[in-house]
């Protein structure tokens, strides 16, 4: 049976090849929010608002569009994963009230 391996980083390249960093998704302090991040080998960590704002800060740092792509569809299946962890915590919080 193949173990399943989750992650909450991806790494990202330039059009290059060259590693340009990696980008973070988290859950934030705030219950039921996330923090996404920009963690870049030159210029250090950064914490983006949206989605729109990291892929237009990745499209300024040279970075491919496929790639660019790639980071959308890992940031969509994280925050579902996140989204659904929350759901769990809260119905499990609502039954154990309950009881």
């Amino acid at each position: 049976m193949e173990e399943f391996k989750f992650t909450s980083t991806m790494d990202v390249k330039d059009k290059s090849g060259n590693l340009l960093g990696a980008v973070c998704v988290a859950p934030a302090k705030e219950i039921g929010k996330r923090d996404i991040l920009l963690m870049d080998e030159k210029t250090g960590t950064q914490s983006v608002r949206s989605i729109t704002e990291l892929i237009n800060m990745l499209s300024k740092k040279d970075v491919s569009y496929e790639e660019r792509k790639h980071v959308l569809e890992f940031l969509s299946e994280r925050l579902r994963y996140l989204e659904q962890e929350i759901t769990l915590n809260t119905l499990k919080t609502l039954k154990d009230s309950k009881e």
